[in-house]
């Protein structure tokens, strides 16, 4: 059964000739033949793409039309203005397509490439690249190798090796660029260093988390001068490469990614928790719970799998309820803590079945200036609790005393069993309001320990606009 070719971009023109290119051995269409491949023949003409978008409907995707279910095979076309374009040719008709980028501009892609391509449909969908098919692909247009990740990624299980060709020195450039904003290094390099921004775009998007977008976002606020907007890129930054699949990550960019996120643990204290523990799993150090560290064929996980991590910080404070409830209540109770860099946090169960969840981190002059210039005065911890009967996922409010910043919870234990409490996230402030899970803040607001923390937290929700779903959870509170 012959390969099928179908449009690797969302995009595509036809093409018509308009030329030959003298001493070209692109086929001409209707000389193209044989299981997908693409072979030489006499000098081919020029091309140019003509009329309409995806036979003028923009907003269809030309991966799943029906006009390239059968019949098509992969080729390069010489343009009129120079270059090459990856294309799909219609032996049988003479049709051709020229596949378009982001911008509606035909896709570059020589011969070389594009049999590349049309070897990897051959066997598709491709779980491995072969190290000749890599080298040429790290060489190709960034636009070509997102597009073959992104669509190999929607419809099959590539190992992570594969997306190791994607244009990752535009990431190295600019890690490097913002580690040296950081003042964890010497003077910028590469394109930062000659006023000229490094834009990582969408190209990224196939590997899975959105971190490069946090990466661009940081380096926006260090031009800027914004603390406000570093802060929010630094949480995001932090909290993507933790839940990543590293694997997908080459290792210089990975070992450029770690004494990144290690200048931004020394430069936010509330956000080091996060931070190193992005950097352990970066490091490989870090097996995905229950799963095994990556490529290691345990059960249920293939050597090209692909290990997602969660946020989880380790151990959390554990503490076995071996008390009935009491009406009378007692003085009794069952303790443990963990230590996340500055915050700590401590779990209490009492014998009359209350849980408490208290939550403290240093206030001194750095942390202070932190809170202000970063977190809008307002720091949110995430928190996941097990055995209550309130919920897991809630949110502690910080508040800041003499020395230190305090908050905590109170909830009902569920049952006999064992109850846990840990950090669930990264600390949250002011920016980050509009995004709480209404829910958990619903959660959150029943297990307020005083009513002045009540009146906290409605006057911080009411900063937000009437009728927004996360303010809505005050009202009858």
């Amino acid at each position: 059964m012959s390969a099928v070719h179908r449009p690797l971009t969302t995009w595509v023109r036809d093409a018509r000739p308009s030329g030959t290119a003298p001493g070209d051995t692109t086929p001409i269409p209707g000389q193209v033949r044989g299981n997908g491949a693409t072979l030489p023949s006499a000098p081919g003409p020029f091309w140019a793409a003509h009329g309409p978008v995806n036979d003028g409907d923009e907003r269809a995707d030309a991966r799943s039309l029906d006009r390239f279910r059968t019949g098509w095979e992969r080729g390069s076309l010489p343009l009129a203005d120079g270059g090459h374009a990856l294309a799909l040719i219609e032996p049988a008709t003479g049709d051709a397509v020229v596949e378009l980028d982001d911008l509606g501009a035909p896709l570059p892609a020589d011969p070389a490439t594009a049999e590349v391509v049309a070897a990897i449909e051959r066997r598709w969908p491709a779980e491995r690249l072969e190290p000749a098919e890599q080298a040429l692909l790290t060489a190709a247009h960034p636009g070509l190798r997102y597009s073959l990740l992104d669509r190999l990624a929607a419809e099959g299980r590539p190992a992570p090796e594969c997306f190791h060709v994607l244009p990752w020195e535009r990431v190295d450039r600019l890690a490097d660029e913002v580690t040296a904003a950081l003042g964890a290094s010497g003077p910028a390099q590469g394109d930062a260093a000659a006023g000229r921004p490094v834009r990582l775009r969408h190209y990224f998007a196939p590997a899975g988390s959105r971190f490069t977008a946090a990466l661009e976002q940081l380096a926006s606020a260090l031009r800027a001068a914004d603390p406000r907007r570093r802060r929010v890129a630094t949480t995001a930054l932090c909290a993507r490469l933790a839940e990543a699949a590293t694997g997908r990550i080459p290792q210089p960019t990975r070992e450029r990614l770690i004494r990144l996120l290690d200048a931004v643990g020394r430069g936010d204290a509330f956000l080091y928790a996060t931070a190193a523990l992005a950097a352990e799993r970066l490091a490989g150090a870090f097996a995905a719970p229950g799963l095994g560290n990556a490529g290691v064929g345990t059960a249920g996980v293939g050597i090209a799998d692909v290990v997602w991590h969660r946020l989880d910080y380790g151990r959390p404070a554990t503490v076995r309820n071996r008390f009935a409830p009491l009406a009378s209540g007692g003085t009794d109770a069952a303790e443990d803590e963990v230590l996340r860099a500055a915050f700590s946090l401590t779990l209490i169960v009492q014998e009359d079945g209350r849980l408490y969840v208290a939550v403290s981190a240093p206030f001194d002059t750095a942390t202070a200036a932190l809170l202000v210039g970063g977190y809008d005065e307002v720091l949110l911890l995430p928190v996941h609790v097990t055995g209550a009967a309130e919920g897991s996922e809630l949110y502690v409010l910080l508040t800041p005393f003499s020395d230190s910043l305090s908050g905590d919870l109170k909830m009902t234990v569920a049952a006999e069993s064992e109850i846990t409490a840990d950090q669930a996230g990264p600390p949250l402030g002011l920016a980050d309001l509009p995004f709480l899970d209404p829910e958990a803040v619903r959660r959150t607001l029943a297990c307020q320990v005083r009513a002045s923390d009540r009146r906290r937290w409605r006057r911080l929700l009411d900063r937000l606009p009437a009728g927004h779903p996360v303010r809505r959870t005050s009202e009858g509170a």
